[in-house]
């Protein structure tokens, strides 16, 4: 716990944000901004349909584009690689299509050239486009920790005509990321804790008004988004919630910071099958533990349950594809995630305590 009262303020953002159809389209006239060598990193799902386009899309003019597949984990190892490929190349813009692995692949890439980095989001499933870190993992998906940056983003572009064809797994999984967002500012500023924008800086009102809007957002307007994107629809409603996915959860988590859902989230890494999970869905049963923890209102606690029924979020050990949990397993999982961010709740955290507050998240997910 981290206790700061009273101090500099800070707040962090991408330099500029762009959300709309087809916007793609105008990749080069943005990126023309920042430099003439691009180096795009796409995602593997995206690579054959877009590495031909891109590079059409940059064949007249003075630029230069270098199009590199992305799969796999984002490792230390892999970002060097990557690196040590295009050193000769000496990119002065490092974009990423694709996940969260890809954009922070492209950010760390981005980083080690003092390039300009671009991202680029195929699903508004996480709030990793907007944030200055990346989060790094082992070959096997295990997380070993996060570099963080001295900038957000130069720009990061949303061409919804892409997030609104990706399957709606995406978004929700989003809207359950998004939903920490308020929960764990809370925490922060409970807690008088530093946020990342620099070391020891205090969180601003801005960053509580954004994460309350984020919040409001996904439980006003998520399951509406969820049904009009299952029917292939891009309506007011999913534009709202992909803005909340991606740039108000964003801000809120890079101007305050995680807390005990993140940890949770982490924690699940050590039990095989929640490796295959989407970030956003493990992030949301950590949501029920750090609520049952801080023992927030009943109210609060079950307008939460009530959502992820309404739009497929987990809320039990079978939501999350764990079939009969040993103690020893659950124990596993709370010690793990005491190694991140407990220490931004405003009240000292055991194992112990994570433990019963991840059985009870799962006995209330089952009578809801």
């Amino acid at each position: 716990m981290s206790m700061i009262k009273h101090g500099t303020r800070a707040f962090g953002s991408p330099s500029r944000y762009i959300q709309g159809r087809w916007e793609l389209d105008r990749l080069k006239e943005y990126t023309d901004a920042y430099g003439k060598r691009v180096l795009i990193l796409v995602d593997c799902f995206f690579y054959g349909e877009y590495k031909v386009k891109f590079e059409n899309m940059y064949s007249e003019g003075e630029s230069s584009v270098s199009v590199i597949e992305f799969k796999g984990e984002i490792t230390a190892e892999k970002i060097d690689q990557i690196a040590e490929s295009v050193k000769q190349f000496n990119p002065d813009v490092v974009a990423g299509m694709g996940g969260g692995k890809t954009m922070d692949t492209a950010k760390a890439v981005a980083d080690i050239f003092k390039a300009a980095t671009v991202i680029i989001p195929t699903t508004a499933s996480t709030d990793a486009p907007v944030i200055g870190l990346s989060v790094i993992y082992t070959d096997s998906g295990e997380h070993v920790g996060a570099r963080h940056y001295v900038k957000n983003p130069d720009l990061v572009l949303l061409d919804t005509d892409i997030i609104c064809k990706a399957p709606v797994r995406f978004l929700v999984a989003g809207m359950g990321d998004a939903l920490a967002t308020f929960i764990e500012t809370r925490a922060n500023l409970e807690s008088h804790s530093p946020n990342y924008v620099w070391k020891g800086y205090c969180s601003t009102i801005a960053v509580r008004a954004i994460a309350e809007a984020c919040h409001s957002t996904i439980l006003t307007k998520g399951v509406n988004a969820k049904i009009a994107a299952e029917n292939g629809l891009c309506t007011l409603d999913v534009e709202d919630v992909i803005e909340a996915n991606a740039l108000l959860s964003g801000l809120g988590v890079q101007n305050s910071s995680c807390a005990g859902a993140h940890s949770i989230a982490e924690g699940l890494t050590v039990l095989p099958p929640c490796i295959k999970l989407l970030h956003g869905e493990v992030v949301a049963f950590g949501i029920l533990v750090q609520l049952i923890i801080e023992g927030r209102p009943e109210e609060e606690i079950k307008e939460i349950y009530d959502f992820y029924k309404a739009v497929h979020l987990p809320s039990t050990f079978e939501d999350l594809g764990i079939k009969d949990v040993t103690p020893e397993e659950i124990m596993a999982v709370a010690e793990e995630s005491l190694k991140s961010y407990w220490d931004v709740e405003p009240f000292p955290v055991t194992a112990q305590m994570i433990y019963d507050a991840i059985v009870m998240a799962d006995r209330l997910g089952i009578s809801s």
